[in-house]
């Protein structure tokens, strides 16, 4: 594995972008809360009735594989032992913890009785028979599993040497998790599809592919996403951090070769 020692490259934390989006923050906050206190219909043509129709499909399926860039980067680095590609870890890791963070807020906003939330962590009321009842379960420990990854980045920046050394001897374990717990649940993201019958149309319905595809579709948007986000951070920097680019060529060259991948069961079809 090539060393690589993370630093902070310093700078202004409230640049212009900030200011310039502040705005849009502030009005989103108050829709929010809006919705929170006067329900959902305060703010959409949706109501109590309807739970799962404003967000859902862009939150939950879109959301989740923009975010899912650490999970494809931790199978290549951790499970591949591709160390070349450890530098783009932390900030894919930290892409992918604010990605899942607000799908799983989405949600709990797009969600009609939000009240009854809390039943889902009941075993008593778990529905197992739900594909996205796996879904959520994997995704709400998924996010528990990503700060604890993360967590050295906050360790090294208070000087917390013992809990670190205590964190490093599990992290094996956590690092383990992140990548089995995404695998299950993007792989459920076809079963729902599955779930979704003649509502899909005829093109998609691979029944028998549409998790394999699913699952190789967030490998396809997490490399793709970690060589978007990372090739804006390089042009924002304008030279002060390293450079990356050649690893951005190489992972663009791997999502090519699973683009081809995802053709082939269409192309035998045709």
């Amino acid at each position: 594995m090539t060393a690589h020692k993370a630093s902070p490259l310093g700078g202004r934390l409230v640049s212009w972008p900030v200011m310039l989006l502040a705005p849009l923050a502030v009005i989103c906050g108050v829709l929010i809360l809006r919705r929170l206190i006067f329900g959902i219909g305060a703010v959409a043509a949706l109501n109590g009735g309807y739970p799962w129709g404003l967000w859902i499909a862009f939150d939950l399926l879109v959301g989740t594989g923009f975010a899912c860039g650490g999970w494809a980067l931790a199978w290549a680095v951790y499970v591949f032992n591709r160390g070349e590609y450890h530098p783009l870890v932390r900030p894919a890791l930290l892409a992918s913890l604010f990605g899942y963070s607000l799908g799983g807020l989405s949600i709990t906003i797009d969600v009609g009785r939000y009240w009854n939330l809390p039943y889902f962590y009941i075993p008593g009321f778990f529905n197992t028979n739900s594909v996205l009842f796996e879904t959520a379960v994997c995704m709400t420990i998924y996010i528990g599993v990503m700060a604890l990854e993360f967590a050295p980045v906050v360790f090294e920046r208070f000087g917390w040497k013992k809990a670190l050394k205590h964190l490093n001897k599990v992290m094996f374990f956590i690092i383990s998790l992140g990548a089995l717990l995404p695998t299950m649940h993007q792989s459920s993201m076809g079963s729902l599809m599955i779930s979704a019958g003649y509502k899909v149309h005829p093109l998609w319905q691979s029944y028998e592919l549409l998790p394999l595809l699913s699952l190789l579709t967030a490998f396809i948007m997490g490399f793709s996403i970690v060589t978007f986000e990372g090739s804006l951070v390089q042009d924002g920097l304008k030279g002060r951090g390293p450079n990356e680019r050649p690893l951005f060529t190489k992972l663009s060259a791997i999502t090519q070769v699973l683009l081809v991948l995802f053709r082939l069961p269409g192309a035998r079809e045709d």
